[in-house]
């Protein structure tokens, strides 16, 4: 892939407001990594404040389903792994929008950081809670998430994307 397909992908998202997406494929060693590498330097490099969080995909192991989003949650509240709930709890408490909605946006998160949430939900509200919570950062700036190794990904993990990229809008 062209870095500056990339470049264009991630203008035009911008003028836009609207969400792009990109796969980028390829055998182990043709630069992906490098590639999204470059575009992040490119990003950076803009005047404007972008919001950049990155999440991997992983082979196996249990609760790995949405790992990925699970990182990129923990990267966006400053989150670490070392964190007894306790302290992710208030971590994630302090990085929620405001409003009537912080408690019914907390249930749903709280299963990506392992920790278990005192009401349940499923399906399409949860995806639906996910979606809007990335809409709210890109809200704020423009917004790049990279799903890496999604070759790896549960089929639930590529329904939430597919969920974000078809229903996601007006931001960046």
């Amino acid at each position: 892939i062209d870095l500056a397909l990339l470049k264009g992908v991630f203008e035009k998202a911008v003028a836009s407001n609207s969400v792009q997406l990109v796969t980028v494929m390829g055998e182990p060693g043709l630069g992906k990594s490098r590639i999204v590498a470059e575009l992040s330097a490119y990003v950076d490099a803009r005047p404007e404040l972008v919001t950049w969080r990155q999440g991997r995909c992983l082979p196996y192991g249990e609760g790995v389903t949405f790992w990925a989003l699970g990182e990129i949650l923990k990267a966006h509240t400053g989150i670490l792994e070392s964190d007894p709930p306790a302290i992710a709890r208030e971590k994630l408490d302090a990085g929620l929008p405001m409003g009537e909605e912080r408690e019914w946006f907390k249930q749903r998160l709280l299963p990506l950081l392992g920790i278990e949430a005192t009401s349940s939900a499923e399906g399409e509200e949860v995806f639906t809670a996910w979606r809007r919570f990335l809409e709210g950062i890109a809200e704020q700036h423009p917004t790049v998430l990279v799903f890496e190794d999604l070759h790896w990904a549960d089929e639930a993990m590529l329904a939430f994307l597919e969920h974000l990229a078809d229903l996601a809008e007006g931001v960046p």
